[in-house]
């Protein structure tokens, strides 16, 4: 759990209405880089997420090593490293994928997150957890952004706020901004497993078992392990026969979790910009469309997000004109690559 400090203002007895230069909403990857960044710069910034426990979000833990050299993991967060996957077919034949070359690292994915708030609250930002932002008014002076944190209500003023609060969030439409389309998401089903001598990560394909996508068993702590997948539609039907199976082979024990669902957008919202307003991370859509992982956009994007405002800051400016940097520049950074990624999901599907 995040050290408590002064910046966490659940520990305050009131919540005073001061006036900030960024609000952050959401303390995830990208919120949490971008908070980190934004303090560091001299601006004064506050998170606000209405998860009590940051980081505990729905995730297998795996990320990159292109991710893992921006922002890297302490050494005791990693699980192990991955260099190669077994795949297996529908009709159960399998194969090795990978080399001797670390390509990823499976990571204690809450405790890495934590650790992104941890470095945003040391240099400077404000934290407020357990708290729902329920309206965001914009004028050509400020953002307010009110809102209540368990019996308490609140209402802060910046000079812009960043949007980082997950997929879909309700906040886009107060700030004049479009959702992607409804049908553009994938939908992710994870539970908690016991596993037997696994010491790589397990695909499966086949439509009987996620149709359209895929189906993992990765290995985590210990002997814990994480069986989930990714469709367009819940999976919980055929992540039981698969799971069934995996018991049946005694490659796993019974569940020791509930099964858990999440979306994951496809493809990033129309626009991601508007006056004293920007979208990072699963809020803007920015996950990858092969696999749905998204902590390294998230993290891009919330780095990419914080050199605008620190711009934007210097110059006095945050008009829709000056802000559209930040989406121009993401669309140099990762843009084709969420493109391609959309259309090989197309055709995968397809198949």
């Amino acid at each position: 759990v995040v050290k408590r400090h002064i910046n966490l203002m659940n520990d305050k007895d009131t919540i005073s209405s001061e006036r900030y230069d960024v609000i952050v909403i959401g303390a995830g990857p990208s919120g949490n880089t971008a908070a980190v960044e934004l303090s560091s710069g001299g601006m004064k910034t506050l998170v606000i997420d209405q998860r009590h426990i940051i980081g505990d979000k729905l995730c297998t833990g795996i990320i990159g090593v292109e991710c893992a050299s921006i922002v890297p993991p302490r050494e005791e967060l990693v699980y192990r490293s991955a260099s190669e996957v077994k795949v297996y077919s529908p009709n159960g034949t399998s194969y090795m994928l990978g080399d001797d070359t670390c390509h990823a690292l499976i990571v204690d994915r809450v405790s890495y997150v934590q650790d992104m708030a941890e470095n945003a609250m040391q240099s400077g930002a404000d934290y407020l957890l357990g708290s729902r932002v329920d309206s965001i008014n914009i004028d050509d002076s400020k953002v307010q952004v009110a809102g209540n944190s368990g019996d308490r209500q609140f209402s802060f003023n910046a000079r812009i706020v960043i949007l980082t609060g997950g997929f879909r969030t309700g906040l886009l439409k107060q700030v004049g901004l479009e959702k992607s389309n409804q049908l553009d998401y994938l939908i992710g089903t994870q539970i908690k497993v016991k596993a037997r001598n696994i010491d790589r990560t397990h695909i499966y394909t086949g439509s009987g078992v996620s149709p359209g996508s895929f189906a993992w068993l990765v290995p985590t702590d210990g002997d814990d392990a994480l069986l989930g997948g990714v469709s367009r539609e819940r999976l919980n039907g055929g992540l039981d026969g698969l799971m069934n199976t995996l018991v049946a082979d005694e490659i796993i024990s019974r569940p020791v979790s509930s099964v858990e669902n999440w979306g994951i957008p496809l493809k990033p919202i129309p626009r991601t910009f508007a006056s004293r307003v920007l979208v990072a991370g699963d809020a803007a859509g920015f996950a990858k469309p092969t696999t749905g992982g998204g902590i390294y956009y998230s993290i891009l994007s919330g780095k990419i997000s914080a050199e605008v405002t620190l711009e934007a800051a210097i110059d006095g400016d945050f008009s829709d004109k000056k802000l559209s940097n930040y989406e121009k520049r993401w669309k140099e950074l990762f843009g084709n690559e969420l493109r391609a990624g959309f259309y090989a999901r197309l055709l995968y599907e397809s198949l």
